[in-house]
């Protein structure tokens, strides 16, 4: 009996060691003191289980081409780590390098958001932290070429809150009715007031800090409804006491010594809603792109964020924000961009050209190639034909309204006139379809009315007219087309892309998919779920002057 008992007891602990052993493979490991948990994924999106887990010491890492661990591949990879921080309650400034993507976050608060192919341009953050543990997380992906990230961060030495001193009138006169330590200067209070001591209406704040500064030069920025004025050192720097509504942004420059300087935030709120934001940034010097991002479609006032953009392949300008904001505390929609740069062009002709969802203007030093303020898709717009030599300034000015937000802009060679733009965006390549013939009827006007004037078949619906015909009784201009074809498809979901210049129509089983029937250049794209089978595809398309374009692709998403 004691046999048996020893051997139940022997069997029972060996169970629950396997028990815990699986328990801890599933559970998420803790790091150690100091050390960051780190998970490697052999893609770009932190999908799917890692690759790779381990320990970093320090988020310091240039990998160059190569990658961090033979089971991460070169390019397209990416990763997460994880580490509890004590913070000692502040303003902490985040310095971060990385090529590509990066996203920091301190507890809830997101610190950083620059998900996007970019260069190691340093990121200079400043962040009011509260006194505590705050779990710290940084992702990163790599697209491709060097792969770099570092991140850091430290307490700005000085006064680790602002001094508020609120006033129950509207010119800082008298004795404050309450005075308190106030973390930032970011207040939304709308038609409510900032203590019950203090009223809705016709009050005015005081607030006082001393910090110090590393040397430079410092862009100083209010958003208020309504006046406001910033001192440094008691100097005046900025002045807009005056009632006034969001948006707007009011800023000041100055420089300052390397030291501790006292910044001085002066407010009042007269009637209806009550807003104060205020902040700073170190000027940069500006190697790439100048961006000036204002919080208003109109370019009206002082910028809310101004940056060093890393140009696009060398060159040009290339965001694609989706349904977000540029930067986390910006506006989602109607905001607006310029950037600036000095180009040094070899001798020649040059195709200049912009993608954008919505509107914008090109300049070319004082004068404007392509002027399309207007609300649009993704549409594609360019000038032919400049001679460029020697330096000249590139100005780009760009407004979103409402849902996506993108914009390209880049130069080419123009060597041949009647060729498009080289730029094909990505999802929107070349589908590895079968040559099945297309079915195609032409007409002599823009209606697809009345008898086809040329009747044909044809293996692919990837054409370029430039400034001809597509042949036989077709007009250079002021013609139509429509393609049809049966389409054996696998189950799945499936992105139809267009590139037509001018209209165009896209049914699917008889669902119109894709409809911009007007005078446009560009990129549409739509997507939908097929069940295996055959499906009827029908494409129609009108041509009213100049080029002629007309291309459709497909391609199946993987999920």
């Amino acid at each position: 009996m004691m046999r048996r008992r020893k051997l139940t007891s022997l069997l029972a602990l060996t169970l629950f060691g396997l028990i815990l052993s699986n328990l801890n493979v599933a559970a998420a490991p803790q790091s150690t003191a100091g050390k960051w948990w780190a998970d490697y994924f052999d893609n770009p999106n932190l999908s799917g289980g890692p690759a790779l887990s381990r320990y970093d010491d320090a988020i310091v890492f240039n990998w160059g081409h190569g990658s961090p661990d033979s089971k991460i591949p070169a390019d397209n990879f990416s990763a997460r780590w994880v580490r509890d921080e004590w913070f000692g309650g502040g303003t902490y400034r985040f310095t971060i390098a990385s090529d590509d993507g990066v996203r920091v976050w301190v507890g809830d608060q997101l610190v950083a958001d620059e998900w996007r192919d970019r260069g190691a341009t340093p990121l200079y953050i400043d962040r009011y932290i509260p006194a505590g543990t705050h779990k710290v997380q940084v992702e990163y992906y790599e697209h491709a070429g060097a792969a770099i990230i570092s991140v850091g961060w430290q307490r700005v030495v000085g006064g680790a809150t602002w001094r508020g001193e609120y006033f129950d009138n509207r010119d800082l006169s008298g004795t404050p009715v309450l005075v308190r330590s106030d973390g930032a200067i970011d207040f939304d209070w709308d038609s409510g007031s900032p203590d019950p001591t203090v009223p809705a209406d016709n009050f005015s704040v005081r607030w006082t800090r001393t910090l110090s500064f590393n040397a430079g030069t410092y862009r100083f920025l209010t958003s208020t409804d309504d006046g406001v004025r910033v001192l440094v050192d008691g100097g005046l720097l900025l002045d807009a006491w005056y009632d006034q509504k969001l948006p707007n942004t009011h800023t000041g420059e100055i420089y300052l010594a390397a030291g501790r300087h006292t910044i001085t935030v002066e407010y009042y709120e007269h009637g209806d809603k009550a807003h104060a934001h205020a902040w700073w940034q170190l000027r940069d010097s500006f190697g790439n792109w100048h961006g000036e991002y204002f919080d208003n479609p109109n370019l009206v006032g002082g910028p809310a964020l101004e940056r060093d953009d890393a140009a696009d392949q060398g060159v040009g300008i290339n965001f694609d924000w989706g349904v977000g904001p540029p930067v986390d505390w910006m506006p989602d929609d109607n905001f607006s961009v310029r950037w600036t740069r000095t180009v040094n062009f070899a001798p020649g002709y040059y195709r200049l050209a912009v993608l954008a969802d919505d509107g914008f203007r090109l300049w070319l030093d004082q004068g404007i190639l392509i002027d399309k303020w207007q609300d649009m898709d993704y549409e594609l717009h360019y000038v032919d034909g400049t001679y460029l030599q020697g330096q000249h300034i590139i100005r780009l000015e760009y407004y979103e309204h409402t849902g996506h937000a993108r914009v390209r802009f880049w130069w080419e060679s123009s060597a041949d006139g009647n060729a498009p733009p080289s730029y094909t965006p990505v999802g929107a390549g070349p589908q590895a379809a079968d040559d099945d013939p297309w079915e195609t009827t032409y007409f002599a006007n823009t209606n697809l009315r009345g008898r086809p004037v040329l009747t044909r078949i044809e293996t692919a619906l990837d054409h370029n007219w430039g400034w001809g015909s597509p042949g036989g009784s077709v007009p250079n201009d002021h013609f139509s087309a429509r393609w049809t074809q049966p389409l054996h498809l696998r189950a799945g979901s499936y992105r139809f892309t267009t590139y037509t210049d001018d209209g165009v129509r896209l049914w699917v089983d008889g669902y119109l998919l894709i409809n911009s029937w007007r005078p446009m250049r560009g990129y549409r794209s739509a997507t939908i779920y097929l069940s295996e089978g055959v499906h009827d595809v029908k494409m129609e398309y009108y041509e009213r002057t100049g080029i002629a374009l007309a291309r459709l692709t497909w391609q199946r998403i993987e999920h």
